[in-house]
């Protein structure tokens, strides 16, 4: 079955009279100038036409002639992996694209995969078939040529009729479905604050779990895709699904995620887990406390165990009503349970989103390569949306996979920052700065709303020196909706900052120097760090060790730093953060961050002021060190530049620029403030005023703690900022700490 145009004596009419080469043909298809079958059955779907569906022929020759699905294009014009369209312009080649509408409806109680692009409800797609011509071809004679039988694309029969450099596609507003599978331990470093929210204040939280294990969840997007049928060479036929632009905007335009856990049995496991490291003690042994609380029959020791964990939940009023304790604990762990799948579905949620909303139009979310029976059997999932189908399919029969977008978010198993996969922004070499900036469309229409998306990563890589060191900033910009005129006052903002490290062996100035940053960045406490430093001797032995402190800080945090960067209170938070993220020595006055906050917050306002050279620096050093009681000795160290001791003075020197790199940060998180109806082009120019502060190790620990302590202003606080330390074994085992803040 295919479709064919009438009244083609007439359509030609509407041809240039000359070459395919150079002509410019948009034509569209009038009432009854084409012949259609009434309706066609696949599966469950009814695909209905009728004479008042729109049509259009188009010509391509060249690169100027762009093809809106993206089937038609150059080489290199892939996203991401430059993979090359499915036809490509060159060797003489043009193509006439003969496209119609059809009307789609599910049987009664089958759910619709498909999406209306109007506001009337009417759900349609569009057909499309490409026939290849030379340029040298006379464009009516062409179309008398290939305009006879025209390929049907909902037919799966229609790819044994494709030649050679031929294709055809079928676009629609879906929802296409997969699941994703990902790792526990990327789950619990960006979403323990939703789970320590339920513990008391200041209450220290170590999670064990293995790298390897890992959860599956189910994943449902819904946008405006194309699946292109096309074949490359005799014999074989490459099957792809690519993003596309919708063809007219629609209240239903822009794409949208939903996430379900596949696994619930995992899940539930895991919830044990959890629970067992939030109460400090195995789950059973607490809920049997609470037995033998109601029996009356608990012992002088086991009171005290069970005393510890209600004051961890903030429930110790309630140990004498044993009854109302027992109510209290199990809407508290159903709570437990809620915010854990919220957890891993916000992560999955957050993390896709994130990627696809960087994705350019026209980016290939599949591409393979296979024979035409095998075609066939990816044609009928892949028409009603089943993309997990497909994706099992392709690995059942073992064909060739070109690209994958979701395959490759499984692959990844460190999950840092605001993405699924943040690791390919490891660039190669030891220093790397980039700005990534993508602009999405609602509609073909002329000046369609738009969606801009940011994504500025600063990051350093450093192998020469021991331990192995990598640090990373994730300065992200993106908009919920489609705008006409996007303003900076659209955009919501996040930062990510990570500090990771490696050592070959558990040396003791390594570990509490990683302790000590994430004591820093206030995942830890001061009192927490001989029992953190103990809990990781215990897991890991004298063994190697990762380290990681990460930091994320959402839009309503970024816009209240943003408003009171340029206040005196700003430069008295970094002078404090400066302090903080000096180096760690085993000496009274700067083994714990807050004494140093203490002792040396005046001498980096004095530099913030008067702008000291590293010599004049270290005399002020001197001179106020030697009044301070925990200084001792090290009042004179600090008086001596050279002493290699990273002293104040030192750290000045050695970090060339400081005060530069702050009047800067300052210049361009007020310019986002100040910005708010002016054009995104600020977004960039600040983000070149910011990635400077995040050029090295020092720079980047000061200016997270002065984000920090700007956040520690208003309500919510700390509460408000994820903060994880991880550490992870060789063995794959991780253990990620956190503090629950009020």
């Amino acid at each position: 079955m295919s479709w064919k145009l009438a009244r083609l004596d007439e359509i030609a009419k509407a041809f240039p009279d000359a070459k395919l080469q150079g002509t410019d043909i948009r034509i569209n298809l009038v009432e009854g100038s084409y012949e259609l079958p009434s309706t066609q059955k696949l599966d469950a779907l009814t695909f209905a036409f009728n004479a008042s569906a729109k049509g259009f022929i188009e010509g391509y020759d060249a690169p100027a002639d762009v093809d809106a699905a993206g089937v038609i294009g150059t080489v290199g014009g892939g996203e991401g992996a430059s993979l090359a369209p499915p036809l490509v312009f060159g060797a003489e080649r043009a193509w006439l694209k003969y496209a119609v509408e059809a009307r789609v409806k599910a049987d009664l109680g089958v759910e619709l995969p498909y999406v209306s692009l109007e506001g009337s409800g009417d759900v349609r797609v569009l057909l499309a078939d490409y026939h290849l011509h030379t340029q040298q071809e006379q464009a009516r004679q062409a179309l008398a040529r290939s305009a006879l039988k025209l390929r049907l694309p909902l037919l799966p029969e229609s790819i044994a009729q494709l030649k050679v450099n031929d294709a055809m596609s079928f676009q629609a507003r879906g929802t296409l479905k997969a699941t994703v599978t990902l790792s526990w331990s990327d789950v619990f470093t960006t979403n323990m604050r939703a789970l320590t929210e339920l513990l008391s204040a200041s209450t220290l939280v170590a999670l064990k779990t293995e790298v390897g294990a890992t959860l599956s969840a189910t994943l449902a997007l819904t946008d405006d895709y194309v699946v292109i049928f096309s074949r490359p060479e005799d014999g074989r036929v490459r099957v792809q699904v690519k993003k596309t632009v919708a063809r007219e905007a629609g209240g239903a335009a822009g794409f949208k995620v939903g996430v379900g856990v596949a696994d619930p049995e995992a899940l539930a496991l895991q919830l044990n887990s959890v629970l067992s490291a939030l109460l400090a003690t195995p789950v059973e042994q607490f809920e049997g406390l609470l037995d033998k609380l109601a029996a009356h029959s608990i012992s002088p020791d086991e009171q005290k165990v069970l005393h510890l964990v209600l004051d961890r939940l903030g429930l110790e009023d309630l140990e004498a009503n044993p009854e109302a304790l027992r109510q209290k604990w199990n809407e508290r762990k159903e709570k437990f349970n809620t915010q854990l799948t919220e957890a891993v579905t916000q992560k999955v949620e957050a993390g896709f989103t994130y990627e696809y909303m960087r994705t350019r139009e026209t980016t290939t979310l599949l591409s393979a390569v296979c024979t035409d029976e095998q075609a066939k059997a990816l044609h009928r999932l892949l028409l009603v949306g089943n993309l997990a189908g497909a994706i099992q399919q392709i690995q059942q029969d073992g064909i060739t996979l070109e690209q994958c977008l979701l395959q490759d978010l499984t692959r990844r198993t460190q999950a840092w920052g605001f993405t699924l996969k943040l690791g390919k922004w490891e660039i190669g070499g030891s220093d790397s700065k980039e700005l990534k900036e993508v602009v999405q469309r609602n509609s073909l229409e002329k000046n369609a709303p738009r969606r801009i998306s940011f994504l500025g990563v600063r990051s350093y890589k450093g192998t020469l020196l021991k331990p192995y060191s990598f640090w990373t900033t994730d300065f992200k910009a993106d908009m919920a909706e489609f705008r006409p005129e996007p303003t900076v006052a659209d955009f919501d903002f996040g930062l990510y900052m990570l500090l990771r490290g490696e050592s070959r062996k558990l040396d003791e100035k390594e570990l509490r120097n990683a302790v000590d940053e994430a004591i820093v960045w206030r995942v830890l406490d001061d009192a927490d760090e001989e029992e953190v430093i103990r809990q990781i001797r215990e897991l890991a032995g004298d063994g190697p060790l990762e380290t990681r402190v990460e930091l994320k800080f959402g839009n309503g945090t970024m816009r209240d730093i943003f408003e009171h960067a340029g206040t005196p209170v700003a430069e008295e938070v970094f002078a404090r953060a400066l302090a903080r993220a000096l180096p760690w020595y085993s000496v009274p006055c700067r083994d714990r961050p807050a004494i140093r906050e203490s002792v040396y917050a005046p001498l980096w306002k004095g530099y913030l002021e008067q702008n000291w050279s590293a010599a004049k620096a270290a005399k002020a050093a001197a001179s106020l060190l030697t009044k301070e009681p925990l200084a001792g000795h090290f009042a004179y160290v600090e008086g001596q530049l050279g002493a290699g001791e990273l002293t104040f003075a030192e750290v000045i020197q050695k970090n060339d620029g400081t005060i530069g790199k702050w009047r800067d940060l300052c210049k361009g998180l007020e310019d986002l403030h100040n910005g708010n109806k002016r054009l995104p082009s600020v977004i960039r120019e600040s983000f070149k005023q910011l990635a400077p502060m995040w050029g090295n190790s020092f720079h980047l620990k000061a200016s997270g703690a002065f984000f920090l302590g700007m956040a520690m202003r208003k309500a919510g606080g700390l509460a408000a900022v994820e903060r994880t330390f991880t550490v992870v074994t060789p063995k794959g085992t991780q253990l990620v700490f956190t503090k629950s803040r009020s």
